[in-house]
């Protein structure tokens, strides 16, 4: 693999390591003359952080590749097969314009929208706690701190004024479906994305481990990760599936499905229609999709079609939801399109990133303080108009 391409998707010099196999892996690394430090640790989970160098020329390492088939196999030649739980960090980014985006990025700009009246009304989800990792907030006139539950590293305290991507508005749509849907809730936020959407795994999953460190009294009932990433292998980044088996017991995880279904053809960084989305496609995350369109629409199928998509949200209007958004900011949208004045505050989006918040939010609603789980919650759901179970594969015409 070219290193240079491997770059767009995950950090070439660092490896993630199971702490407990932390020692056989660093006996190999010096047997092949490869220094190592620890960058970070994550105790929660039992992760730690590696950045790498050449040790005759103290260079970075540029291709994990070949570092990682001859770790596993050193290792596997004198331990009667087993490997040690070694990997990559990842990038991740939202699935509006994480990379690799498979098709044309306008379809998936927001555009500016209108909303009369207050935007949070009932009491649908009183007592429920949904956690969300996500870009900051931008401080948003129809989102009280009551709702929002933020530190101030996850919420900023102004709103967002001036020129900005459109991915920086990325949290405060996702917090405001969510809470469009269970108004009585509580969103707890944890920045981890980017002004850019995007993020190295190891940011992410150190958000997620904060959320299983909290006290039981103040643990989040369900986690939105509206945002994924893509392997090359189709297997998942191990720490993603490493923070995924050890909340599950405690905590829901529902995440995007991902926009890439409706493309025919391959990438240049090797994504196809066929390519897993994660955490979406881990087992026991529910994974948000959306219904075809109907044809000629060149967009019909960008929802994938593929069996580890377990259920499929009904947009509200034409295929986009409506969510709060930057309050009093020029947006550059993506290509060089014209910039979008969007100080109404709310904007139309489209994609699975948007589905992922909405069956949260009814997940949520659910969900009543005296303790439905939310596989309880979800079947409910199910039973009513806005979400469907996934059958794969679809029907065809």
């Amino acid at each position: 693999m070219n290193p240079e391409q491997d770059n767009t998707t995950a950090v070439l010099d660092e490896l993630v390591v199971d702490t407990h196999h932390l020692g056989a892996v660093r006996h190999v690394l010096g047997e092949l003359h490869i220094e190592d430090a620890v960058k970070d640790a994550i105790p929660e989970f039992d992760l730690t952080l590696l950045t790498l160098k050449h040790g005759d020329t103290q260079n970075p390492v540029t291709d994990l590749d070949p570092v990682l088939t001859e770790v596993r196999a050193r290792i596997a030649g004198r331990s009667g097969g087993w490997t040690p739980l070694i990997g990559k960090n990842r990038k991740m980014g939202n699935v509006f314009g994480a990379y690799p985006q498979t098709k044309s990025q306008a379809f998936w700009n927001p555009m500016p929208a209108t909303h009369d009246g207050p935007w949070i009304q009932g009491d649908a989800g009183q007592g429920v706690r949904v956690g969300m990792v996500d870009t900051k907030i931008y401080q948003h006139f129809q989102l009280p701190k009551t709702s929002v539950h933020a530190s101030d590293h996850d919420w900023f305290t102004k709103d967002r004024q001036g020129t900005s991507y459109f991915e920086e508005g990325h949290g405060v749509f996702v917090a405001g479906l969510i809470l469009k849907t269970a108004p009585g809730a509580t969103v707890v936020p944890r920045a981890a994305l980017g002004p850019d959407g995007k993020a190295e795994a190891w940011e992410v999953v150190k958000k997620l481990a904060t959320f299983l460190a909290d006290k039981p009294e103040d643990r989040v009932h369900l986690i939105v990760m509206a945002n994924g990433c893509r392997t090359h292998d189709g297997q998942p980044p191990l720490i993603l599936e490493r923070a995924v088996e050890r909340l599950s017991p405690h905590i829901t995880v529902v995440a995007a499905a991902g926009n890439h279904g409706g493309f025919l053809g391959m990438t240049s960084s090797l994504v196809t229609r066929n390519s897993a989305t994660w955490p979406a496609a881990l087992p026991g995350v529910i994974a948000a999709g959306v219904p075809d369109l109907p044809d000629p629409d060149p967009t019909t199928h960008y929802s994938p079609d593929l069996p580890w998509v377990t259920h499929i949200v009904q947009p509200e209007v034409d295929d986009t939801f409506t969510s709060t958004y930057l309050a009093s900011a020029t947006v550059t949208m993506f290509k060089g399109d014209p910039a979008t004045d969007l100080i109404t505050g709310y904007a139309t989006w489209r994609g699975t990133s948007c589905a992922a918040a909405y069956l949260g939010g009814l997940i949520a609603a659910e969900m009543p303080s005296s303790g439905m789980d939310a596989a309880q919650a979800l079947a409910r759901v199910v039973a009513g108009p806005l979400v469907d179970e996934f059958a794969w594969p679809r029907p065809t015409a």
